[in-house]
């Protein structure tokens, strides 16, 4: 018996690095997707009403989109083990924002399509807890979609229809 519990551990692991790789794509998949709608949902609403708060002790929502972009810098740096050191945009505008979020995207793909099976199989302490290289890109994808969830409910509030929801 325990020498086939330890066979069939080995038979597993095989699959580790092809199930990281399955991982990693479908991450890619749908990080592009989570561009594009991110995208759509920050040029629907007026340049004028960047600054618009739902309640004075809420984020604008210019602030939204940058801190939903620079949630990809904290929430992947376990995987480089480095501080994170999250850019800015030139401004708060419409225009820059839009820019920046576009460069954040960009930034965080490049570097998910490099991650190895071992780093995404591999545990990482974070602000969140302990996660494995798994568990951090799925709390990219989380913390993307609360906070892009946030900024249709302030497009709601202009009376702005936010755009149809893609997956």
């Amino acid at each position: 018996m325990r020498k086939l519990l330890c066979m069939s551990a080995v038979f597993l692991a095989s699959f580790q690095p092809s199930l990281a790789e399955d991982i990693k794509a479908t991450v890619l998949k749908h990080l592009g997707t989570s561009r594009d709608f991110t995208l759509k949902v920050a040029e629907a609403m007026p340049a004028d009403s960047y600054t618009f708060k739902l309640t004075p002790p809420q984020m604008s929502f210019a602030e939204q989109m940058v801190h939903l972009s620079q949630g990809f810098v904290y929430i992947t740096s376990p995987f480089t083990g480095s501080k994170p050191n999250p850019p800015k945009p030139a401004s708060m505008n419409k225009t820059d924002v839009i820019v920046f979020i576009k460069a954040s995207y960009e930034q965080l793909m490049n570097e998910v399509s490099k991650l190895t099976p071992e780093q995404i199989a591999k545990s990482y302490h974070s602000e969140e807890g302990d996660l494995t290289g798994t568990g951090l890109l799925l709390l990219v994808m989380d913390h993307t979609t609360h906070h892009r969830a946030c900024a249709e409910m302030y497009l709601r509030a202009k009376g702005i229809t936010p755009p149809e929801y893609e997956f």
